[in-house]
């Protein structure tokens, strides 16, 4: 059955690709309007919750990460840990929407190119489901440190509509910059 997820979120980010054929390397990290995210700042948010919850050594609430400063919602849910892949798209600063947008993306962001961009995504989302492969976790088991309830299912299932939810926020931000794309 982890297969059959699996399967499906790998639909998603073939879509993902779709979005990224085309985009100039000068609108990755440009936001299309106030109160939107770039394109650039989407994958990282993508990317920062698919290393979260699939690959990383959990802790208890007292815990904090020197990916994560202790004001943040990873510490109050009581499932701060070490990420176990590092990237540049996994950043604090992308792992809510009011944080990312009090924030510019670093100078190492704003030196990546779409494909650059794109492949790393696509290399955090590979050793992530790696790392989850490796637990050999039942899908309703509840990973750890996790609150009660959080199950394998449920991030599987929760992955597969974030990274289509945020793509299709991509093509919106390349049509608000003016882009034309290859599809939506």
């Amino acid at each position: 059955m982890l297969e059959a997820y699996l399967e499906i979120l790998e639909l998603g980010y073939f879509e993902v690709t779709e979005a990224f054929k085309g985009l100039a390397d000068e609108h990755v990290w440009v936001r299309p309007a106030d109160g939107l995210l770039s394109v650039g700042e989407l994958s990282g948010h993508i990317a920062y919750w698919e290393a979260v919850k699939f690959a990383a050594e959990v802790g208890d609430s007292s815990q904090t990460s020197p990916n994560s400063p202790a004001s943040s919602p990873l510490t109050e849910h009581a499932f701060a840990g070490k990420c176990l892949i590092s990237s540049p798209l996994i950043d604090h600063r992308f792992a809510y929407y009011h944080g990312t947008v009090a924030s510019s993306p670093s100078k190492q962001h704003l030196a990546m190119t779409a494909k650059e961009v794109c492949d790393e995504l696509f290399r955090v989302h590979t050793e992530s489901v790696a790392h989850l492969k490796a637990l050999n976790a039942d899908l309703d088991r509840t990973l750890p440190g996790w609150p009660e309830g959080h199950t394998v299912r449920d991030f599987l299932k929760y992955a597969t509509f974030h990274v289509a939810y945020h793509t299709g926020q991509m093509y919106s931000a390349r049509h608000l910059l003016g882009e034309d794309t290859p599809d939506n």
